[in-house]
């Protein structure tokens, strides 16, 4: 513990926090935000942390990478000499590549006390084509590793029955909404659809432009987020050139607080993926009250809603039916942000994982009486 008496805590897995992309980096973003007074917190990054919000939170960061297909391959070097410090009361580890760490510090037990491990899986998706054969063989093995861990969390229900199919055992703890007030229909720019997430096959945005064809000039679609390490943005790109597409365009990567404005301004909110995990995207459409449609897909279906939301994901002419629909009866596809719990509560849910460790019993104790 740090001198002010709180755990020491070790997070891995985000590439950074304070406004960057990524469904790890929310999580984080948000674990910092909400726990930062509870905690020691070091995270490693590959960026510096330059928001004021995050003053108590120390960073290691480590050099980005440029070789077999990641930037992160001397992140999880620096990852792990700082797992094996000793300095750590808890480690938290953000995503299935972050989980081999776990046996590694469970090994650590051999010359003194290891820290509490807690793991949180957010996407399983090392079956993508987007992964070579040696990176899906890491990702299995990662996988695997999270039997070392002493709490292991799962997003959704989903993710859960797969991680008991390796002998698993897990906890649902979803991501989270803030609630706050959201502008009335009069504030949506009218025909506006919006999606947000980096440009990735598994987004499968090419579905979502192929609709375009079939809406017309009256239907704008802009996708939020910057493109990933393959060349996806400009297979989509070369699509809408060829077939002269112009109610289709590309903001690039926005600020956290920029991606809610454009929310706010949206008619609807369309999340095309084949693959997720629990989209933060899709959840921050629902708190500023945005209509939705979303592809048919376990990770969709998890959030429960009627089967009027859903279209199949590789059907664009199913998919260009329901977006007409919801721009003409934009109540019948609105989700109460009510329904989902808030990150406050989301945060504790966590903590109070980390908190089982028979380290922070006496902590847990306090935590309870107030």
């Amino acid at each position: 513990m740090d001198l002010a008496g709180n755990p020491r805590l070790l997070m891995v897995g985000a590439r950074g926090i304070g406004g960057k992309e990524g469904g790890v980096e929310k999580f984080a973003e948000e674990f910092c935000a909400h726990a930062q007074s509870k905690f020691d917190i070091t995270i490693i990054t590959l960026a510096p942390i330059v928001d004021p919000r995050f003053s108590k939170v120390h960073a290691v960061q480590a050099p980005k990478s440029s070789s077999l297909r990641t930037d992160k391959l001397f992140y999880y070097v620096w990852a792990l000499k700082e797992c094996l410090s000793g300095r750590y009361d808890a480690v938290l580890l953000l995503g299935i590549n972050s989980a081999f760490l776990s046996l590694i510090i469970r090994l650590r037990s051999i010359v003194g006390r290891r820290p509490w491990i807690v793991s949180r899986t957010g996407s399983i998706d090392y079956h993508l084509p987007k992964w070579g054969r040696l990176a899906k063989i890491f990702f299995r093995f990662s996988e695997r590793m999270l039997l070392f861990s002493d709490s292991v969390i799962a997003v959704s229900p989903t993710l859960q029955n797969h991680l008991a199919t390796v002998g698993v055992k897990s906890t649902v703890i979803r991501n989270g909404v803030t609630h706050q007030p959201v502008g009335g229909r009069e504030f949506r720019t009218t025909g506006l659809v919006v999606a947000v997430g980096r440009i990735t096959a598994q987004k499968n945005y090419k579905v979502l432009c192929a609709a375009a064809e079939h809406l017309g000039e009256d239907v704008e679609i802009r996708i939020i987020g910057g493109p990933d390490r393959t060349s996806e943005y400009d297979r989509l790109v070369n699509y809408i050139s060829e077939r002269k597409l112009s109610n289709v365009s590309f903001t690039g990567a926005l600020p956290r607080d920029a991606v809610l404005r454009q929310l706010a301004e949206a008619a609807v909110f369309v999340n095309c993926s084949i693959h997720e995990g629990m989209s933060n995207s899709v959840l921050e459409a629902i708190q500023m009250g945005v209509p939705l449609a979303l592809s048919d897909i376990d990770a969709n279906r998890d959030l429960g809603f009627n089967n009027h939301f859903y279209f199949a994901p590789s059907d664009d002419v199913a998919l260009a039916a329901t977006l007409r629909r919801a721009l003409e009866n934009p109540n019948h596809f609105t989700a109460p942000a009510g329904a989902f719990q808030t990150w406050d509560h989301v945060i504790e849910s966590v903590v109070a994982e980390i908190y089982k460790s028979p380290y922070f019993e006496s902590t847990a104790a306090r935590t309870a009486e107030h």
